[in-house]
């Protein structure tokens, strides 16, 4: 199964679904702007090189980042 990551779009609205598997290059642009590349297409993202890097290069199957589980009420422990 593909696993995209979503990302924001730099400078613009709205977001873009990008497959790591097919990225042949990462590249800093100005500003806070990461340029992803796929051979000759290239898409624009917002954030630091870094944190780019991390969320393409995730292993295959790894947990994606989300909200926590809820809590429990009464105890404020996350429910099973």
């Amino acid at each position: 199964m593909t696993q995209f990551v979503i990302l924001k779009k730099a400078g613009e609205p709205g977001k873009v679904a990008v497959n790591p598997a097919m990225v042949t290059e990462v590249r800093s642009a100005s500003g806070p702007y990461i340029d992803v590349h796929f051979g000759d297409h290239r898409v624009a993202v917002e954030g630091s090189l870094q944190h780019i890097i991390a969320l393409l290069s995730r292993p295959e199957g790894a947990p994606r980042p989300g909200p926590p589980p809820p809590a429990d009420w009464l105890t404020g422990h996350p429910t099973p």
